[in-house]
Order: structure tokens, then sequence, then C-alpha cells
């Protein structure tokens, strides 16, 4: 009997289809939910507790307060850990100031009040991918100081 000649085909493993999954599954991002405002501002939201009722509310804020620009791209996303909400801004990371910084911190206190009832906030500068660049920390809701007494 002659053998069969080799074609350079290797046998498939019964964990190859297994396999394909797994780099599939790890490849996936999972940002959250996706809640889209118009087509080029989106609020990616995750997390027990939060909904897209928030990703909604925060969206709109975000639009009476300027922050959205039509034509130019702008993705948030809220994680919600315990009580508090954690707010990803994507930003690019050589643009990062002091100044810039300060004014993400000012905008979280006034979404800690005017979206999410005085709730802790903590704000995060991300990349696309929504990886980490810095956590500013804990937003304070402005304090309003009344007029003094007569």
């Amino acid at each position: 009997m002659q053998d069969k000649p080799k074609t350079g085909y290797m046998k498939w493993s019964p964990l190859f289809p297994f396999l394909i999954l797994i780099l599939f599954i790890s490849s996936c991002t999972n940002y959250g939910k996706k809640y889209a405002f118009d087509s080029d501002h989106n609020i990616y939201y995750k997390g027990e507790g939060v909904s897209e009722t928030d990703a909604k509310n925060l969206a709109t804020f975000f639009n009476k307060q300027g922050y959205y620009h039509s034509g130019q791209k702008a993705d948030v996303q809220i994680k919600k850990t315990k009580d508090t909400f954690n707010i990803n801004f994507i930003v690019d990371k050589a643009k990062v100031t002091p100044d810039l910084e300060t004014n993400f911190i000012l905008f979280g206190g006034y979404i800690s009040k005017e979206v999410f009832s005085n709730a802790p906030v903590t704000i995060l500068l991300s990349d696309p991918n929504f990886n980490e660049i810095k956590n500013l920390g804990y937003a304070r809701p402005p304090v309003v100081e009344s007029a003094p007494a007569r």
C-alpha cells in the first residue's frame, strides 16, 4: 500500500472552535450599554444602579452646557461603584493641563448636583478605549452661599 502524500495541512484540533471563541471574546470591548444622543455623541453606561435614564440625563446636561459640538465626536462612560458615579471623559493625553483638570473637576461638581442629585462623582480622564489616563478624584457639588441675614 502506498502512503498518502502530505499536503501540508494540519489536522484540526477539536479545541480549535473553543480557542477562536476565547479569542473573539477577549478582543471585544465592553464599554457598557450605549445611549446615542446623536451620531457624534454617545454615553456608555455600566454597573448596577446606573441606567439609560442616567445616561440620557447626562447627555442632555452636556448638550445644555455646550459640551457637545456638531461634527466633533465626544463619547463618555459612566460606571457606578456602590453609590459613586465614575465618569470617564476621553481626552488627548498630550493636551491635559492643570487648568483643564480643574475645569473637569468643576464640571463634575455641577454634574453631581444637576444630574445625579448630589451623589458622589469621580472624574477620570481616559484614552479612546476608556483606559484611565488620570483619576482626578471626587468632584464636589458647588456650594451656594446664602446672603447674610439682616
